[in-house]
């Protein structure tokens, strides 16, 4: 059986449509299709149905699914195993906002400079959506904020930036003498600035998003009580909105970038229960293992920080 069928079929079950997933393996439509029939002739049975402009996987093709994503998982470990010196293959990565615009690129430029064969295939999502992708095994790897549940024992994890919530503001938008007695860092806000804040309207990050809920949780542990304007899952918005003097906000403080052109009074909160950790996961049982630890270098690398 043709591996390259098997990956066609995992492809289509995850794009919905020929054409889709064509373009994610950079093949035409017509391949796509001629791939899938023969792969049906070759198991006897129908394996997709169209319905209007998109394609399901029929039960046969539901069944056999798996067992095709560990076909490939054994095939790819098979190549690790005899080259080991020279790092090959596809690597499919799903990559959070944040770190989408901040640290993959700057690993991905490491990467082209290596003499190693790596096929990086960003995948973007929120953290709850990546974290679901990987337990169905439709990723390799996730790069996303630290749930705010105990991760399961199958599960490898590697720390790769910790950041601490800020309070952002526009300038001018409250008293400059309240920002200097909270000084740049902090435990905790000073009671006069807390009564100001009060005042204005609330920028939410979004309660849904895993680093959203650290918001919350530093709010309700220092009964700071807040007039919601808005929620976002989008940090870049955020600070756009507050920038505008729409409202403050509390925030990862993430590596950036940031957008362009922010004037902001900020105040980072040291205290080291409300970071938010931005992690890279994957199964322990992966065949990309060596792939996977690789790019987690890459990440970790001090030209980078």
């Amino acid at each position: 059986m043709n591996s390259d069928f098997l990956r066609s079929l995992i492809a289509l079950s995850q794009e919905g449509s020929i054409v889709r997933a064509a373009q994610s393996q950079g093949l035409t439509p017509t391949a796509i299709s001629q791939r899938i029939k023969a792969l049906e002739e070759q198991v006897g049975c129908c394996l997709t149905i169209r319905s209007g402009k998109t394609v399901q996987l029929t039960e046969a093709g539901q069944r056999i699914l798996p067992h095709a994503r560990q076909l490939i998982r054994a095939e790819q470990n098979l190549i690790n195993g005899l080259n080991q010196d020279r790092i090959s293959g596809q690597l499919e990565l799903g990559v959070i906002s944040t770190a989408m615009t901040g640290m993959i690129p700057g690993a991905l430029n490491l990467l082209q400079n290596e003499s190693h064969d790596l096929d990086v295939k960003l995948h973007p999502g929120t953290s709850k959506q990546l974290y679901n992708r990987l337990l169905s095994d439709d990723l390799d790897a996730i790069i996303i904020s630290a749930p705010p549940f105990s991760l399961p024992k199958e599960f490898k994890v590697g720390v790769i930036t910790q950041e601490p919530l800020c309070f952002i503001s526009a300038k001018g938008s409250l008293p400059e003498h309240l920002w200097k007695k909270a000084d740049t860092k902090l435990t905790k806000l000073p009671p006069e600035l807390i009564i100001e804040l009060r005042q204005k309207p609330f920028i939410r990050y979004d309660q849904r998003a895993w680093g959203g809920k650290l918001v919350t949780q530093f709010l309700r542990d220092h009964k700071i009580s807040v007039h919601d304007f808005c929620e976002l899952d989008a940090l870049e918005a955020i600070t756009v909105l507050v920038n505008s003097d729409l409202g403050f906000a509390l925030i990862p403080d993430w590596q950036g970038p940031w957008p362009e052109g922010l004037d902001l009074n900020k105040v980072t909160i040291t205290d080291t229960r409300y970071y938010r950790k931005t992690i890279l996961l994957r199964k322990i049982s992966t065949a990309k293992e060596t792939a996977i630890s690789y790019f987690e270098k890459l990440l970790n690398s001090p030209q980078i920080r």
